[in-house]
């Protein structure tokens, strides 16, 4: 994690040694609510059970935000919930089966 936040850093930072104290937040914002690879799932929506709302959607209104409804909005929150178990579980078979192939192909290159 901490090798994602300097290459996000990094990426967002040039020139100025104290700038990057002000990017941080963002950085890991875009970590928070990036689905990864091995899961398939945001570590966001795994620990909240929705979708991120991103802030420029707050400003310039999207689909999303412009058809929003609390009371759908709270059945929908109620049915994830359900099914937030379901989910978790199927992202940990896709981590599982991520680190195997990893394994698979790194061994394949490695002699005894």
């Amino acid at each position: 994690m901490n090798r994602a936040i300097l290459e996000g850093l990094k990426r967002r930072v040039t020139g100025e040694h104290g700038a990057w104290v002000d990017e941080l937040s963002s950085v890991l914002w875009v970590l928070r609510t990036t689905p990864k690879a091995a899961s398939g799932e945001s570590p966001f929506s795994l620990a909240f059970r929705t979708k991120v709302v991103l802030p420029p959607e707050m400003t310039f209104l999207t689909w999303q935000t412009n058809t929003f409804e609390e009371n759908d909005s709270e059945e929908g929150l109620r049915a994830n919930l359900n099914l937030l178990e379901e989910r978790r579980a199927e992202a940990h078979l896709r981590t599982l089966a991520y680190k195997k192939a990893a394994a698979r192909l790194y061994n394949r290159r490695v002699y005894p």
